[in-house]
């Protein structure tokens, strides 16, 4: 009750006060001074007057700030978002670069094998994780016309045969896998040899067989000799880094580092024909 009669007061006050300060503005507008009344009205809510529009003001501020805080917040979500698409889209048209040149270094590789050999292009698409065999799988088959024992190649040379095939797919056994063998020769003195690929996991290969008195030393290249059914002749292989003489006197052995980059296969051609017998000459043949 008491409560009741307080705030009745109080907004009775609050009332008058606003009815005085309106007629003070209205009748005021047309006199120099202020009736002794009026001034003391003036001078007792003028303070008042003056706290609630700082009160006003403040809130004002405050919630223009927590609205400017908000605002920038969203748009600083934005600007994340967009930079987040804008980086995806520029890898993926890195991406696309890449590719783009790979391609047309295969294309290029392909042009040059036309005269010799019909090349079907794939994709490399798994690798055997194991170390007991080194293949790949490529997305062509049976019904590309890929066979078993058809030799595969990169633009940098020779990278393996295929051992099984299946409808739309193949799988090639790498020539650095220790259980491939490819007849081999040495272009520049047409010395003829094994290459095998080595135990040791190193990625070079081994070309056994080598009669000891053969002009053979490092920096000469190998090629695929034709010997042995499954590789066509004058396929780059790769480049003598050593040579050595085995255990037991007779004969040397070269060690050689492949061309193909064997840890990045992605694009391949597959050899589906020989049309001649011509060696291909890789890029920096002799010695």
């Amino acid at each position: 009750m008491f409560r009741y009669i307080v705030n009745k007061y109080v907004l009775g006050f609050v009332a008058l006060v606003v009815l005085a300060l309106i007629l003070i503005s209205y009748t005021g507008r047309d006199r120099a001074n202020l009736t002794p009344v009026e001034r003391i009205i003036k001078n007792v809510v003028t303070p008042v007057e003056q706290g609630v529009t700082t009160v006003v003001e403040g809130l004002r501020d405050t919630f223009g700030s927590v609205f400017t805080i908000g605002q920038i917040r969203n748009e600083n979500e934005d600007l994340k978002r967009q930079v987040a698409v804008l980086e995806s889209e520029n890898i993926q048209l890195k991406e696309y670069e890449y590719q783009n040149l790979r391609f047309r270094e295969m294309l290029n590789f392909k042009d040059t094998l036309s005269a010799d050999y019909d090349t079907l292009s794939a994709s490399v698409v798994a690798r055997n994780p194991s170390n007991w065999f080194k293949t790949v799988t490529i997305n062509k088959g049976e019904s590309d016309g890929v066979r078993k024992d058809m030799a595969v190649v990169t633009s940098k040379g020779l990278i393996g045969h295929v051992i099984n095939v299946s409808g739309n797919s193949a799988e090639v056994l790498l020539i650095i896998d220790n259980s491939s063998a490819v007849g081999g020769l040495v272009q520049v003195t047409r010395t003829p040899g094994v290459v095998e690929g080595m135990a040791d996991n190193s990625g070079y290969l081994k070309m056994n067989y080598l009669p000891k008195e053969a002009n053979v030393r490092e920096k000469q290249l190998v090629i695929s000799s034709g010997l042995g059914g499954i590789f066509p002749k004058g396929l780059p292989i790769g480049r003598i880094t050593e040579v050595e003489i085995e255990s037991n006197g007779l004969v040397k052995y070269a060690i050689v580092r492949p061309f193909a980059d064997f840890n990045r296969l992605e694009e391949v051609l597959v050899v589906r024909e020989v049309f001649g017998e011509d060696i291909l000459t890789p890029s920096g043949g002799g010695e």
